[in-house]
């Protein structure tokens, strides 16, 4: 602890932490769907189907993200589409390995795609957080 409290106290910028196997990253050109409900206040997730950004659709109870292709720009686009029964707020965190270059919070909305910009330098973006979101 003694060597953390240095550390930060020294300006030294520390890792973001890895995400685990378990939980919900995306590469440039990927998209992922999930079931996803509220239950006692808190979001309840269920197992994720990879596939192609643009390509999937969520039915009822589930919602998708996707991540654009990279393109010229410095920034790749996260687009989200919910068909849940509330909205579903989340963090999206870009990593080069363990090193957090950027992270968005991304705000639900039902009955249109949300699209948030994030840094299109990343290996990996991290979904986690998950919340529920104030009724828009």
């Amino acid at each position: 602890m003694r060597l953390i409290s240095l550390l930060a106290a020294a300006g030294v910028a520390l890792a973001a932490p890895q995400p685990k196997p378990e939980k919900l990253t995306l590469k440039a050109g990927q998209a992922l769907t999930f079931p996803a409900k509220i239950e006692g206040g808190k979001v309840v997730l269920g197992s994720a189907r990879r596939g192609v950004y643009g390509k999937m659709e969520p039915q009822a109870g589930e919602m998708t993200v996707g991540l654009s292709p990279r393109d010229k720009d410095l920034y790749d686009h996260l687009v989200v589409v919910e068909k849940t029964a509330a909205p579903i707020d989340f963090v999206a965190t870009g990593l080069i390995g363990e090193i957090k270059i950027d992270e968005r919070v991304v705000n639900g909305a039902l009955g249109a795609p949300v699209t948030q910009r994030i840094g299109g330098t990343s290996w990996t973006v991290w979904l986690h957080e998950f919340e529920a979101g104030a009724a828009k």
